[in-house]
């Protein structure tokens, strides 16, 4: 066997240390790849061979089936960074929680808008239940409505509890939000509602809207409102409301 030439050897020492670059993590750098998730575990997820660091925000309820993605750090550790875009969340897994880290207040229009806070992005061709638990209130003539917004094609109704609109809230025990007339009514995702008020805008009544929403295409669905009638005084959605949504179909 003839001896390698010096251009041969290296020529090997070159391709071994690509070699060993394409595997080495503190060689080739960060990485990051989408995988469908093999196996759940404590604070972990497995893709096929890689089990990977989860983080709670962003992945809170894993499942065998989700397809994920994943980032390396130059260490070779693994975090699974959350599900894809078109991932399909798992049966009875509800989303994150949306909330109002703090009011928000209209004035002055009656035109309907999705709230800042209270909205999701929802898959195609899924069934949710969505939740809206809300603390409102307004004006004498600037009374909250409220309405969803939800993919064109989305089909469904939605149960609404709370102070009838005929609710003035200027004395006892109306002003307190104790003994009063409530409405209670199954609508269409679009049907304005409009609900009663305490003393002031600041005193805030508690309001819940709840039903299944089926969409074909997916989208958004959010609480939409305004003022039902315009006055200057604001009607307000406020600090603690929240919503929900859980893939039930």
């Amino acid at each position: 066997m003839s001896e390698a030439s010096p251009r041969q050897v290296a020529a090997a020492i070159r391709g071994a240390a690509v070699s060993a670059g394409q595997t080495a993590p503190s060689v080739r750098g960060a990485d990051w790849q989408v995988g469908v998730v093999t196996a759940v575990g404590v604070g972990t997820v497995d893709v096929g061979n890689i089990r990977a660091r989860r983080i709670d925000d962003a992945y809170p309820n894993p499942a065998v089936g989700d397809k994920v993605m994943l980032s390396q750090n130059s260490s070779g550790n693994w975090v699974a960074l959350g599900e894809t875009a078109s991932a399909i969340r798992a049966l009875g897994a509800p989303l994150p929680p949306r909330y109002k880290a703090a009011a928000t207040d209209r004035a002055s229009t009656t035109t309907l808008a999705d709230d800042p806070d209270l909205t999701m992005q929802l898959d195609a061709g899924s069934t949710y239940l969505i939740e809206f638990h809300l603390f409102v209130g307004g004006a004498t003539t600037g009374l909250v409505k409220t309405a969803w917004t939800v993919p064109a094609d989305a089909t469904g109704l939605k149960g609404v509890q709370g102070p009838a609109s005929t609710v003035a809230g200027d004395s006892s025990p109306q002003s307190s939000a104790d003994g009063i007339t409530m409405r209670a009514g199954s609508h269409g995702f679009g049907t304005a509602v409009v609900y009663g008020r305490r003393n002031v805008y600041t005193n805030l009544v508690y309001a819940v809207e709840t039903g299944t929403v089926s969409t074909v295409t997916g989208g958004t669905c959010a609480l939409s409102w305004a003022q039902n009638a315009s006055n200057s005084t604001p009607a307000r959605v406020g600090l603690g409301s929240w919503m929900r949504a859980t893939r039930i179909m």
